[in-house]
């Protein structure tokens, strides 16, 4: 839909008029990095600051949270009907803020301003400040979708996909027998709100969702998120809340000082490469190392318990690769054990009735109730856990080679594709390079350790 938009400029007076304190700070509509190129906007100090100086101070109740999105509804009626309207989809906070974003949308639109909805309020007014076009792999085209096949962006991206289309169609169905919301979203006429506008709501609270400290929760905190992306030892700021719980700052690591006219940044997240393109859409430039990569795993089609534990393990059914702090490739898996054991070694599974006329599953080892997360320690214990322990292993490296083979076999293709900014962006083509490159690193490294194992 279309949105309004305010320039970088003017946001110091909308953190004038919402009690937003910029100590010896401002936002920049351009920051220019060291090697000339143009960052867009971010913070940058107007002063000197020494460690554990304060750089920011944004109120709490400007954090836009689950909590504060209910607050909200409190006060606008129409919103109040519509998230009332789709109970399933409000429940986690992730969702919640979507519906809150989708709603400053709509008012935000030139378009339905005749239609009188909605309150006007801080958030909405901060919107128009944020970019309408986020370069996250959710806006891939399919060409350059192409591209990612043998990374594990690739699984990841599609999953994504497929769970955004179903938040939308659920949102949807939930809504369009209530006639103003018909009017406004859903009329082939004059309805405004796309799977585009969903996915940017999406992608505006996945790029700048904060987890704070202090049980304060997760949410986006309006200026903070201004703030820039450095890595390890380069960020020289970090946000908290203070210890009356009024505020949200941006203070000077305890290690470092800010120079006026220095950029203000912090650091986004410690995830892997894969983790930082999907959520930031870049990997960081001083990058090494992939860090980490999540590969899938499956329990074999043979496997005559195979529905009975895809059903009754209810773990993530991957594995995680990763480099400990001592760079040394390790994995964990709970999921990969239940792929493991079989009824030879004592694994079965019953169907219990319960008093309440419904049926549970329950899974058992040698004849002892088993829980969905005991498998792994129950499997410790055992005479035989070496012989587990190798199949783990054996699985898990098995996977491993798959997933190098397939991006082996993309690699031509890949370096064959040029970049057209069109069908391929050229930011992107380098983004999805980088991060063949560090994964098929970090998956060789893999193998490696885990053939050692085997041995």
């Amino acid at each position: 839909m279309k949105q309004t938009s305010l320039p970088l400029a003017s946001l110091s007076s909308w953190s004038h008029f919402n009690q937003v304190r910029l100590l010896g700070a401002s936002v920049e509509p351009h920051i220019v990095a060291p090697d000339g190129t143009d960052k867009g906007g971010g913070l940058l100090a107007t002063a000197d600051h020494g460690p554990g100086a304060s750089l920011l101070a944004v109120p709490l109740e400007l954090l836009l949270s689950k909590e504060r999105v209910e607050h909200y509804a409190k006060e606008d009626k129409s919103f109040k009907e519509l998230i009332e309207a789709v109970p399933s989809l409000f429940q986690t906070p992730r969702a919640a803020v979507l519906l809150f974003l989708a709603w400053q949308m709509t008012i935000n639109n030139p378009e339905a301003a005749h239609h009188g909805l909605g309150l006007q309020n801080p958030f909405a007014d901060y919107l128009k400040f944020l970019p309408k076009k986020i370069l996250l792999p959710t806006f891939y085209t399919s060409e350059e979708r192409d591209l990612l096949v043998g990374t594990s962006l690739f699984d990841a991206l599609d999953q994504k996909s497929t769970s955004l289309e179903r938040e939308f169609n659920n949102l949807k169905e939930a809504t369009e027998t209530i006639p103003w919301i018909q009017r406004v979203w859903w009329d082939d006429e004059s309805g405004c709100l796309d799977m585009e506008d969903w996915k940017l709501a999406d992608a505006i609270y996945r790029s700048r969702a904060l987890d704070l400290p202090r049980g304060t929760g997760i949410g986006m905190v309006p200026v903070v998120d201004m703030a820039n992306h450095a890595s390890d030892d380069r960020f020289n700021a970090r946000f908290e809340v203070d210890e009356i719980h009024e505020h949200v700052l941006l203070v000077v690591r305890d290690n470092k000082s800010i120079q006026q006219g220095e950029e203000i940044t912090i650091m986004y997240g410690v995830g892997g490469a894969c983790e930082m393109i999907f959520s930031y859409g870049f990997i960081d430039e001083h990058a090494t190392s992939a860090r980490e990569v999540f590969l899938n795993l499956t329990i074999p089609s043979d496997d005559p318990l195979r529905r009975a534990k895809i059903r009754f393990a209810q773990e993530a059914p991957g594995v995680r690769l990763y480099v400990d702090d001592q760079n040394e490739v390790k994995w964990e898996s709970t999921f990969v054990w239940w792929a493991c054991v079989n009824q030879e070694d004592g694994l079965d599974f019953r169907v219990e009735q319960l008093v309440t006329g419904d049926t549970e599953l329950k899974a058992v080892w040698n004849d002892q109730d088993l829980p969905a997360n005991a498998l792994h320690s129950t499997l410790l214990n055992h005479r035989l856990y070496d012989l587990f322990l190798l199949r783990a292993i054996v699985t898990i490296q098995q996977r491993v080679e798959e997933q190098g083979m397939r991006m082996a076999e993309s690699q031509d293709g890949f370096e064959a594709l040029v970049p057209d900014n069109v069908l391929i962006r050229t930011s992107v083509h380098e983004t999805i390079g980088k991060l063949r490159s560090l994964e098929m690193d970090l998956l060789s490294r893999a193998y490696e350790t885990l053939e050692i194992q085997v041995t």
